[in-house]
């Protein structure tokens, strides 16, 4: 039952994740069009898109699957038609590949869970290997920059590590006490103005525990055959994610244009350097400043010169509702779930089976 079980979660997922895809293409076009400026709203919207296909089909496979362990096998073969069902849910459509189906969809979650966690551990392996090979025979910044460092990181509680290189590198790394990581080439390029926007920028990361919250959703994006779908999602989250913390810079700063002119300062800097690929690309564990694309790094820019006239408004109440309404949400399916197994039992199972026997 339990290798049923989960390749039946495969292929609900898979096709919760599609279906979620196509909402997520329109969104996009939404936002490209900038029919919708709200970008934590947006951000909010992949999250749920990302994690409710494996919630979805998670909730289904408990309500169809559970009740068979308290339910007599009597009670249980007299609730179906003759023949009693060998294969359950999907199976029904899959019987002529059975049992390899099974065995295959056991594998691809024992393959993929084994591969995001090598991918993410390979990624933070990685960065350290290049933040060791960088030139440190550079000169120290200015002693006025690390002044500036150290206080917006005193006052924001975060920890700060300065790497001595050319190579202009501005993150957040680690999950439980993220660290963010600077060069003293970064202090070296950027005035105090423009290096203010950039802490806060990342001080936004550490306050939201983006990395966290993009391994959690990096792990949900490996529970469907569609995963690369997935991962397309994550990335155009990642880009309002970016916007949310240039906002929350220019909120704190009040100075947008000062952050645009260190993004794209940056940005010329890391793509004619001949030095590493930048870090926060490889990782599930890492933020960072200049991260993305052409695309996305236009798309930044122009968010933050429409700020030029006014400022965002950003307060608490929005992360405080979002967190609301999740939990709400588990709430209400952990009492749904529990209406089921007192009232109807076999309802969902009996709702499944329906549906299945109109689809083949």
């Amino acid at each position: 039952m339990l290798i049923a079980a989960i390749e039946n979660f495969v292929l609900f997922s898979t096709v919760f994740t599609i279906a979620g895809f196509v909402v997520a293409l329109a969104l996009r076009h939404i936002t490209a069009r900038r029919l919708w400026g709200r970008a934590d709203t947006t951000a909010r919207l992949y999250t749920s898109i990302i994690v409710t296909p494996p919630l979805a089909a998670l909730w289904l496979i408990v309500a169809v699957f559970l009740p068979q362990f308290w339910l007599t096998p009597e009670t249980f073969e007299a609730a179906h038609s003759t023949p009693y069902h060998q294969f359950h849910l999907l199976g029904e459509l899959t019987v002529s590949v059975e049992p390899t189906l099974s065995y295959a969809m056991f594998l691809f979650v024992v393959v993929t869970g084994a591969f995001a966690i090598w991918s993410n551990a390979a990624g933070s392996w990685r960065i350290a290997r290049v933040v060791r090979r960088l030139d440190m025979n550079v000169p120290a910044p200015p002693a006025e920059q690390i002044a500036l460092v150290n206080s917006i990181a005193a006052r924001r509680n975060l920890a700060v590590g300065l790497v001595m290189t050319d190579y202009p590198l501005s993150f957040v790394w680690g999950i439980h006490r993220s660290k963010l990581i600077l060069s003293s080439g970064l202090l070296r390029t950027l005035t105090p103005e423009e290096l203010t926007g950039v802490l806060e920028h990342e001080s936004a990361h550490h306050e939201r525990r983006d990395n966290l919250f993009k391994l959690l959703l990096s792990f949900c994006t490996y529970t469907s055959l569609a995963f690369p779908l997935s991962r397309l999602i994550l990335r155009w989250r990642a880009t309002e994610v970016e916007t949310i913390c240039d906002e929350a810079a220019v909120a704190r700063t009040s100075a947008p244009l000062e952050l645009a002119e260190a993004l794209v300062k940056l940005r010329r800097q890391t793509t004619i350097a001949s030095g590493p690929a930048e870090p926060t690309a490889t990782s599930a564990l890492v933020s960072g400043f200049v991260s993305g694309n052409a695309l996305t790094f236009e798309y930044r820019v122009n968010r933050l010169l429409t700020l030029l006239d006014s400022s965002p408004d950003l307060t608490g109440n929005r992360t405080h509702h979002g967190k609301t309404l999740a939990g709400l949400a588990v709430s209400g399916a952990l009492l749904t779930l529990a209406a089921i197994f007192v009232f109807a039992p076999l309802s969902i199972h009996h709702a499944a089976e329906t549906l299945i026997e109109l689809l083949k």
